[in-house]
């Protein structure tokens, strides 16, 4: 009950705090008319350079970073590291590629991105396929709330009420002030974050399996002890041999751990989250472009470090678990809790209560701007293109509506649990083929026809990987490698060769600038 009260207490102030200050700040600029445009859904692109760092690096950790990499941990080993590493990869282009270019167009959505780089129909195509892959993640950040609660009741709350309940949180999170709201709320989670990860990890250094040592070593050593020589009847519970779960590489080889998931994993992030609405939210609540690029220094190294920490719980907790030292309840899902159950089993209460104050703040982030990410795509991409005219009252209304149906249906979607590392990569793959197209329309040439075509080839292809035998067909090819090889091969051929292509949006930009001074002289 500490741990629960810390919790409840931390959020309560935090949330409710900032939202109410900006809330009711935000109706004071409104009455004097200092409110800009999109000032719920893209804070009337004002943040600060700190702010958009830490809401880039909390927009994309969540429930993968937090239980997800445990789960491969428990899976895989410490190749689960790779998922920070990609996501290290992917902020770097964010704050240095697309998130510069969005917020230097000033686009709301990546939809209307879309249609300003190829036509109505190309958008329209993108709409469906961007809210539901985000709908899909969105699901994963309900699950991870789910477990969340239901470990700090040790058991008394299930994980279907604890998903309830970690919605109810994380609408409070976005709904009064919108962006700013997350934006703020996520300064104040990155350091409390980072303060539960240093207490927790000096703490398990201290105390893990110091009450019934394995072998004669306590700490850290002995879950080193532990894969150097397991305990007979220990089942592999994944393609990675026990003793290998220490090393980040995996098993090698071109079937090996490191292809099918590691570097998969860099490619499916960040040619997904790249050009996600999640992930480019917060750079379009930038100030400006000098904004989005300083972010790095602040999103790179708070989203990096904290997947090492979880990587290490779930190792820890399979050893743990696996050498005797800790039980979980009968209807547990060791992959999914058990990580957490050690955590609260040989933490101080007051440790704890930090670390997973700090846990399920960033997955209310995720949770946060998944939300205003689709109502921001509902009504920029399919309200406003029937009510263009729509006050900004109307919109923050529609908005808000969107995002408790969307909560609402993401809660009811998550009974099934589904892992959540390969459910997000296989979310991500719809993602590639737009990732590459808009390079393309920016850069080199526009051409319509090309998109819709890579498009619907490398989603057809998504969906045939998934529910028929053509994966075995193409020799199991991790999915993320099949809409890379689609989305740049084929796109690059058909964009080249078709008819009607136009050029790259900022070489016509650039003749249009070059015709109007030659005009001028």
């Amino acid at each position: 009950m500490t741990v629960m009260l810390i919790v409840i207490i931390y959020e309560v102030l935090s949330i409710g705090g900032v939202s109410l200050y900006l809330y009711m700040k935000g109706k004071k600029l409104a009455a004097e008319g200092g409110e800009g445009s999109g000032a719920f859904a893209n804070a009337g692109r004002s943040l600060p350079w700190p702010v958009v760092g830490a809401s880039i690096a909390l927009a994309v950790l969540g429930a993968v970073h937090v239980f997800g990499i445990m789960e491969v941990s428990w899976n895989m080993g410490a190749i689960s590291v790779w998922f920070s590493i990609a996501h290290v990869v992917l902020i770097c282009v964010i704050c240095l590629v697309t998130g510069r270019f969005v917020r230097r167009l000033k686009v709301n959505t990546i939809p209307e991105l879309i249609r300003m780089l190829f036509d109505d129909r190309v958008a329209l195509l993108c709409v469906a396929v961007i809210a539901a892959q985000t709908f899909a993640i969105l699901t994963m950040e309900v699950q991870a709330l789910g477990i969340i609660f239901n470990g700090l009741t040790q058991n008394a709350v299930t994980t279907e009420v604890g998903t309830i309940i970690g919605a109810a949180f994380g609408l409070a999170y976005v709904l009064l002030a919108g962006m700013k709201e997350i934006g703020w709320v996520n300064m104040i989670n990155t350091v409390v974050m980072y303060a539960g990860l240093i207490l927790a990890t000096a703490f398990l250094a201290q105390y893990l399996f110091t009450g019934n040592p394995y072998d004669g070593y306590s700490g850290w050593d002995a879950v080193g002890a532990f894969f150097a020589n397991p305990p007979a009847g220990v089942e592999q519970p994944g393609p990675v041999p026990i003793e290998a779960y220490p090393s980040i590489f995996g098993t090698g080889g071109m079937g090996g751990s490191l292809v099918t998931f590691g570097i998969a994993t860099v490619v499916a992030v960040t040619f997904a989250q790249g050009i996600s609405q999640m992930g480019l939210q917060s750079t379009m609540a930038a100030k400006d472009e000098k904004t989005v690029v300083k972010s790095l220094w602040v999103a790179a190294p708070v989203n990096g470090l904290f997947g090492i920490f979880t990587a290490l719980i779930g190792i820890a907790a399979f050893a743990a678990v696996n050498s005797g030292n800790l039980n979980l309840p009968a209807n547990a899902i060791p992959a999914k809790q058990a990580g957490l159950a050690l955590l609260l089993d040989i933490l101080p209460a007051w440790v704890v209560g930090i670390l997973v104050a700090a846990f399920l703040g960033a997955v209310l982030s995720t949770f946060a701007i998944t939300t205003l990410s689709l109502g921001n795509i509902f009504v920029n991409d399919i309200y406003l293109r029937r009510h263009p005219d729509a006050s900004e009252a109307t919109k923050t209304k529609y908005t808000r509506i969107f995002i408790v149906l969307a909560a609402v249906v993401a809660v009811l979607a998550t009974l099934n649990k589904p892992e959540i590392v390969n459910g997000a990569n296989w979310a991500f793959a719809w993602l590639a083929p737009i990732f590459w197209n808009v390079i393309f329309a920016l850069f080199w040439k526009r051409n319509g026809k090309a998109a819709m075509i890579v498009f619907v080839v490398s989603w057809i292809c998504v969906i045939l990987w998934t529910y028929t035998p053509f994966r075995l067909a193409i020799g199991a090819i991790p999915i993320p490698y099949l809409t890379l090889a689609i989305s740049v091969v084929l796109g690059a051929i058909l964009t080249a060769v078709l008819p009607g292509s136009k050029p790259g949006y900022f070489k016509e930009l650039e003749q249009r600038k070059a015709k109007a001074a030659e005009a001028a002289r």
